[in-house]
């Protein structure tokens, strides 16, 4: 089965051959991978990739994925061929950046007017009993800031805005 995603606006393309039960052979390009997985719940899993041991924790919604590796925290969004396509054609000038899961604001480390740069943290959300810094996706000024350390924000509420 070949599988394609996307990925910070770069096309990953898999190649996945199911050998056993929950064992897989994965091609990611020229490279091969053996891969085993052992399913903990319905939104957790250990694969093992190559014998080494990789905790992940996924949750979805409609507009995302927030994948947790290793405690190590991926947002995935999910675009149509033409929202892509329209990216690439014009630079976006701005940015609303949308929290994928319920949480708790724990800090604000910018604020209105602050500049910032491409991958700077922003804000840290807690959610899923673990704290993840939410970075600026571009460089440019934060023109819209909204949750206060301390609040609750659900799936899909506005976090901030930079341009």
């Amino acid at each position: 089965m070949n599988v394609s995603f996307w990925f910070e606006d770069k096309e990953y393309l898999l190649n996945i051959v199911k050998q056993e039960k929950n064992e897989f052979q994965v091609s990611f390009g020229k490279t091969l991978h053996h891969v085993s997985c052992e399913f903990l719940g319905d939104n957790e899993v250990l694969l093992s990739i190559d014998g080494k041991i990789h905790s992940v924790v996924f949750h979805s919604n409609k507009t995302s994925h927030s994948v947790y590796i290793n405690g190590k925290s991926f947002i995935i969004e999910k675009k149509s061929a033409h929202q892509i396509l329209e990216n690439r054609h014009g630079e976006q000038k701005k940015r609303d950046v949308k929290t994928s899961m319920p949480g708790k604001i724990i800090k604000v480390l910018a604020q209105e007017g602050d500049k910032v740069q491409e991958g700077q943290a922003v804000l840290i959300l807690e959610a899923m009993k673990m704290q993840n810094e939410i970075k600026s996706p571009l460089s440019g000024r934060i023109i819209r800031i909204d949750p206060q350390a301390g609040e609750s924000v659900e799936t899909g509420a506005l976090l901030f805005s930079v341009e």
